[in-house]
Formats: C-alpha cells, structure tokens, sequence
C-alpha cells in the first residue's frame, strides 16, 4: 500500500507558499494638515464678517460706561459675548483653511465707534442701537449672497449663523430706539 498524495494535492501544496509571496498593499498618501483654500468669494466674505464682528465688539465695550439705560448695557454685553464666540468661529474656520483675518477695526468703523466714545447717557443709548442697527443690516447683503455663491457647508453655517444674529440685534434696535426716543421726550429733554 503506498501513502501519497493525489496529484491535485501535491500541486496545491507546492503553490502555497507561493501565495505568501504577494506585495505589500500600497500605503495611503497622508491627508493634507490644512483644508484647501478657500474661494476669492469665501475668503472675502469670512475678512468682511470678521471685519463686522470687530466693529460690533468694539461698539458694545462702550456701553459699560458709556450707556445710561441699564436695558441698553446689557444689550451691548449680551452683543459683546455673542459677537465674540462668532469672531472665535469665524478664527477657528479661517485657520483650517490657512487664512488670516484681520484684528483691527477699518478706519471707517473705528471713526464710528471714535465718535460714540465722545457720548454719554441718553444720546450714548440712542446713537448705539442706530449704530448697531444700521451696520448690521448694511452686512445683511453680504450674507445674502454667500447663500447664492460658495459651495462650503462651514461658509454658509457661519453666514446663517451671523444672520441670526444680526436679526437679534436689529430687532432690539427696533424696539428699543422708540422707546429711547420717547423717554427724551417724557423726561423734557427734548430741545
């Protein structure tokens, strides 16, 4: 009786080994440590946001001392954190994507806020909320056409969320001006 392995086997066995003799798989190219850059449209936008929050947070460090109405001064806190934790956003997107953002207020918004420092109580509060309103819907535009331009989710994330804010405060201008007006009137102050 003889002990062997059928011809099939025998083959197989042979080319065993062989199969441990294949080429290590390729190994992945690295992921880039930045995001690409963004778009001429994006960047510009993301400049003009940061450019807006500057001015809104340079504005609302007035009314600590500047404001009269107590409603006014936390409004202009309030506007102080919120502005802020968008500008961080907005830093923190920028830096993904190896974009600087300035940390200087235009001259056009420093002769604004400038011109705010010189007043006080009553004419302080009612040239804040006719500031902070007028430069938030003046950006509203901008944010428009982010909308209709970048293709970036994180762009459009941070423009809707830099509506809504804006919308907030626009609307407390909106409220809170006649009533300022109408507390100048009331106190016999109106000249």
């Amino acid at each position: 009786m003889k002990f062997g392995l059928r011809p099939e086997l025998r083959v197989g066995l042979a080319l065993l080994p062989l199969c441990a003799c294949t080429p290590a798989y390729p190994k992945l190219p690295p992921l880039p440590d930045k995001a690409p850059p963004f778009t001429t449209a994006d960047a510009a936008f993301l400049q003009q946001a940061n450019e807006h929050d500057l001015t809104q947070i340079a504005l609302a460090k007035l009314t600590v001392d500047h404001a009269r109405s107590n409603d006014v001064k936390t409004l202009g806190q309030d506007a102080l954190k919120d502005y802020e934790a968008h500008r961080k956003t907005l830093s923190t997107l920028a830096g993904k994507h190896d974009l600087a953002l300035t940390t200087t207020v235009l001259a056009a918004d420093q002769e604004k806020t400038d011109r705010l420092s010189k007043l006080h109580g009553p004419a302080f509060d009612h040239a804040y909320m006719k500031a902070i309103r007028d430069d938030a819907q003046a950006n509203q535009a901008s944010i428009g056409t982010v909308f209709t331009t970048t293709k970036d989710s994180d762009v459009k994330a941070v423009a809707t969320d830099l509506q809504k804010l804006d919308q907030r405060y626009i609307s407390s201008a909106f409220s809170w001006l006649p009533q300022l007006v109408t507390r100048k009137h009331r106190s016999g102050t109106h000249r």
